[in-house]
C-alpha cells in the first residue's frame, strides 16, 4: 500500500508500518529492521499510572484510500485492542499532487471514561543508524539549544543529561522540550545529498516532546511527543504532522518551516526593525558585561560580596570597557538578590538594599549605560541550598501553596532543575503552575518592583529554558488533567503580564529567558541569554535560530555556563575566539563573562583562581566585532534576514574537547554568514585568527556581478565579471562585509 506522487512516494508493509518513503527516486527513509509501530499513545489511568499502547496492539486495521479532486488520502482506522474496550485509532494520510510533503492527523475515540490521553505521537520514525560515526553519510538535525546536528548518536548517548528521551514530570531543563529548549517545531535526517523533513505545522504551539533516541543498537527512532491532556471519550489533532523530502541540507528544512511559519503563526511579533516594543537601546548593541556581586564565578560556594559590590565599584569596569568599546555598555548583574541567589520566586530587595543598587541604576544611565540583572523563573524555593538562614517553608504552610505547585501524574510534587542539598544545588523547593493566580502575581510584583529601581533588562526566566513551563497533572488548579495547549496559553499570558508589569516602571525595559525564547514567546521576550554552545555536548551548533527568527528578535552571547571546562583551555585557547565570532556572525548581540579585577573570563562557572585568556587579544576582538555590528553590518547585523551560506574557503584550527567528550573539533579560521535587507544582499566574514587570512568566496550560486567591500579602513568596490570566486584577505581579528544590489543581481542573470 502506498501513496505517491511524482515527487513523494511512502510505502506501507502489510503490518501498517511505515517501510519506506521516496523522495524524487531517492529512498530518504528505510524502516530498520524492528520497525516501530506506526503510532503509540499514552493513557493515564485515575491513580496516575501510564498505559503505552501502539499500533501493534490493535488486531484490526482497516484502509480506506481515495481521491480528491488533486489530493491523495489514505485513512487507516485500528482497532481491537485487547482490555481496551471501543477504543480505536485513525491514522489520515494526505498527499496533494506535486507536493514534496504529507500531512498526518491522528484521532482516538473510545477512551475509557476516568482516563486521560496523556499524549500521541504519530507518525514514528525508526530507520538504521548510518550517521557518520558508523560510517555512513547520515546526519540529523535536531531543534535544541537553537539547533544541533548530529553525526554520532553514541556522543549523545554519553551526554549528561542530553541523552534524548520521552519526555516525563518532572522535566530535567535541557531534553527536546517544545516550546522551550527546542525552539522551533521540525527535525530533519540528512544522507546521500537529500533530506527528510519532519515537522508539527501547529500555530497553537501545543507542548511536545522532540527528539530522536536509540532504541536498540543499531537503530534511531525520531518523534514528536504531542501532550494532549484530553480527558474526554474522543481525541482529534487540530494541526497535521508534515513529513517528506527536501535538499541535503539543514537549511533546506528550515526554509519549509519559515515559509509556513512566516504564513500562518500569528504569535510571531512584528518584525524588529518595526516593533515599537523593542527599545532603541537594543538596536544599538550594547556589549553586555556578566558579572557576580557575590561569589567567585560559581552557581555554589560563597554567598559574600566581591569586590563589585557595592554595586558602583563596577562603575570604573564599565566605563573603561565603555571607552575601549567605543559603545554602549549593559553590566548584567548576578547573585544580586537580596534573598538568596538561586532561590526563585522572590528577588527583590536587592543584596545591600535598595539606596545602593538604586545609585547604580543611576549612575550606570547618566553616561548611557544599562543596568540588568539574572533571575531564575518560576520555580518555588523552600529553603536554599546556599544560604542556610533562606526559608519558606513556613509561608509555604500558612498560604497553602501546595495547591499551586506542579504536581505529576500520581500527585507527586518534585523538581529536577538546580533542585539538591548544599553542593549539590542551588534549592530545594518545587515548580510552580504557570496556571495559578498565585504564580502570576508573584513574577509581575518581583518584576515591577525591580524594574521600578532602574533595571533595564531582566533575564527573569532563568531555568525556564526558552520559555518552558514545567509539566503539571494537578486537579486542584482548573486545568486539564494533563499538559496540553493549556499550558503553552497560561505560559505566554504570564509572560504578556509579566512584560506588562515591567513597563509599568520603565517603558524601554524588557524581559528575558534562559536559552533563545520559543516561537510563541517571542513577543515578551526580546532579549534572552543564548545557549547554543551546549550543543557542543552532543553535535555541533548551527545557527537556526537565528536563519528562523533573527529579523524578529536579537539576543545575547550568554554567558557560556560550563563552557570553561568543556574545551581545553591550554591546547585550545581559541575556542572563546570562536564562540565570539560564532555569536556574531550568527547576529547576536556580544556578552563577556568577568572574573575579577574587571577581566574577561573563560565563561561562567570557571573559577576566578583559573588564569584568564590573553585580555590584550580577547578584547580587541570583541571591539572589532562590536564596532562591525553598529556600523558597516549594522542593517544586516541588527534588522537583517539569514540566508542560505555561501561557501567560502579558508583555513581551519583543530579545538580539543575534554574529559568524558575526548573530540577534536575542526572549525573554520573565518566564519562567515550570508544576509538580506530589502533590495541588498551581504556576506559578513570574522577573521579570528591573530594573523592576516585569506578567503576564497565561492559565488556560483549566488552572483553578485559587482559590489563593494566595507571594512574599518573604509569602501572598495569590486565587480566580478564573468568570474564566480572572489579571493579576499582580512586582518587579523577583523571583520569584511562584501555588499550588493540583490535586484541588480537578479536582473543579471536573467
Amino acid at each position: 500500500m502506498q501513496l505517491a506522487n511524482d515527487n513523494l512516494n511512502i510505502v506501507f508493509s502489510e503490518a501498517n508500518i511505515l517501510e519506506a518513503i521516496y523522495f524524487r527516486g531517492v529512498k530518504i527513509f528505510a524502516a530498520a529492521a524492528a520497525a516501530a509501530p506506526l503510532f503509540q499513545v499514552s493513557l493515564l489511568d485515575g491513580a496516575g499510572t501510564r498505559h503505552v499502547i501502539g499500533g501493534a496492539d490493535f488486531s484490526r486495521v482497516r484502509s480506506n484510500q481515495r481521491r480528491d479532486c488533486a489530493v491523495q488520502h489514505l485513512e487507516l482506522t485500528f482497532s481491537r485492542a485487547p482490555q481496551w474496550g471501543a477504543l480505536a485509532a485513525t491514522v489520515t494520510v494526505t498527499l496533494p499532487d506535486g507536493s514534496d510533503l504529507s500531512e498526518w492527523r491522528f484521532q482516538l475515540t473510545g477512551i475509557p471514561a476516568g482516563y486521560v490521553l496523556e499524549y500521541y505521537e504519530c507518525p514514528i520514525l525508526r530507520f538504521p543508524d548510518d550517521l557518520c560515526a558508523r560510517g555512513g553519510d547520515g546526519v540529523i538535525f535536531h531543534p535544541g539549544s537553537e539547533g544541533v546536528l548530529i553525526d554520532d548518536m553514541e556522543l549523545r548517548e554519553r551526554s549528561e543529561g542530553f541523552r534524548g528521551a520521552r519526555l516525563e514530570y518532572p522535566l530535567n531543563g535541557v531534553r527536546g522540550y517544545y516550546p522551550g529548549t527546542c525552539p522551533m517545531q521540525f527535525q530533519g535526517y540528512f544522507h546521500g545529498g537529500t533530506g527528510l523533513y519532519f515537522a508539527a505545522h501547529d500555530p497553537e504551539h501545543a507542548p511536545k516532546g522532540i527528539e530522536v533516541v536509540r532504541p536498540d543498537e543499531e537503530s534511531l527512532e525520531m518523534f514528536f511527543q504531542v501532550f494532549t491532556g484530553a480527558a474526554k471519550e474522543e481525541f482529534q489533532s487540530c494541526f497535521a504532522m508534515i513529513l517528506g523530502g527536501c535538499g541535503g541540507d539543514w537549511q533546506d528544512a528550515a526554509e519549509i518551516y519559515r515559509a509556513w511559519m512566516e504564513k500562518e503563526d500569528p504569535s510571531l511579533p512584528p518584525k524588529l526593525k518595526e516593533n515599537p516594543a523593542v527599545p532603541q537601546w537594543l538596536k544599538d548593541s550594547p556589549v553586555v558585561l556578566i558579572y557576580p556581586v557575590k561569589g567567585r564565578g560559581f552557581d555554589t560556594g560563597s554567598i559574600s560580596g566581591n569586590e563589585y559590590f557595592p554595586y558602583c565599584n563596577a562603575l570604573p569596569v564599565v566605563r573603561d570597557y565603555a571607552k575601549e568599546f567605543q559603545s554602549r555598555i549593559m553590566a548584567l548583574v548576578m547573585h544580586w538578590e537580596g534573598t538568596a541567589p538561586w532561590a526563585p520566586p522572590y528577588v527583590w530587595p536587592p543584596y545591600g538594599g535598595e539606596e545602593e543598587f538604586r545609585r547604580f541604576a543611576e549612575a550606570l544611565h547618566q553616561e548611557r549605560n544599562l543596568l540588568g540583572v539574572y533571575c531564575s523563573g518560576i520555580g518555588w524555593t523552600q529553603r536554599s541550598s546556599l544560604d542556610i538562614s533562606y526559608n519558606r517553608e513556613e509561608e509555604f504552610r500558612e498560604k497553602g501553596l501546595d495547591g499551586v505547585m506542579c504536581t505529576g501524574p500520581r500527585g507527586e510534587m518534585f523538581a529536577r532543575v538546580c533542585n539538591g542539598e548544599p553542593g549539590k544545588g542551588q534549592r530545594i523547593g518545587y515548580e510552580m503552575c504557570p496556571a495559578c493566580d498565585f504564580t502570576v502575581q508573584t513574577v509581575c510584583r518581583e518584576v515591577r518592583r525591580t524594574i521600578a529601581s532602574g533595571v533595564d533588562y531582566m533575564q527573569y526566566f532563568d531555568q525556564n529554558q526558552g520559555g518552558s513551563a514545567p509539566l503539571c497533572y494537578s486537579a486542584r488548579h482548573g486545568h486539564a488533567p494533563g499538559p496540553g495547549l493549556w499550558l503553552t496559553k497560561a505560559m505566554a499570558e504570564l509572560f504578556h503580564q509579566a512584560d506588562t508589569a515591567a513597563r509599568i516602571g520603565n517603558e524601554e525595559a524588557i524581559l528575558g529567558c534562559e536559552n533563545g525564547a520559543a516561537e510563541p514567546y517571542i513577543r515578551s521576550l526580546p532579549f534572552s541569554d543564548l545557549r547554543s554552545h551546549l550543543g557542543w555536548l552532543y553535535g555541533k551548533p548551527v545557527p537556526a535560530y537565528g536563519y528562523l527568527f533573527h529579523e524578529y528578535v536579537n539576543n545575547f552571547t550568554g554567558n557560556g555556563v560550563c563552557l570553561a571546562y568543556w574545551f581545553d583551555r591550554e591546547k585550545s585557547p581559541e575556542f572563546l575566539q570562536y564562540r565570539l565570532a560564532s555569536s556574531f556572525i550568527s547576529g547576536e548581540v556580544l556578552s563577556v563573562v568577568l572574573k575579577d579585577h574587571g577581566a574577561i573570563h573563560w565563561s561562567w562557572v570557571c573559577s576566578w583562581e583559573d588564569a584568564p585568556p590573553d585580555q590584550t587579544l580577547i578584547r580587541k576582538l570583541v571591539g572589532n566585532l562590536n564596532r562591525c555590528r553598529r556600523k558597516e553590518g549594522h542593517e544586516y547585523l541588527v534588522f537583517g534576514r539569514m540566508e542560505r551560506e555561501i561557501p567560502v574557503r579558508c583555513g581551519t584550527w583543530k579545538l580539543q574537547m575534554r574529559e568524558t567528550m575526548e573530540r577534536e573539533i575542526t572549525l573554520p579560521v573565518i566564519l562567515s554568514s550570508h544576509w538580506r535587507s530589502g533590495a541588498k544582499e551581504a556576506l559578513i566574514l570574522a577573521n579570528m585568527n591573530t594573523a592576516k587570512e585569506a578567503a576564497q568566496i565561492e559565488f556560483s550560486a549566488v552572483f553578485p556581478g559587482a559590489g563593494r567591500m566595507l571594512s574599518r579602513t573604509g569602501v572598495r568596490e569590486f565587480d566580478l565579471l564573468c568570474a564566480s570566486t572572489l579571493e579576499v584577505e582580512i586582518p587579523p581579528l577583523e571583520t569584511l562585509v562584501i555588499e550588493w544590489n540583490a535586484e541588480c543581481t537578479a536582473s543579471k542573470r536573467r
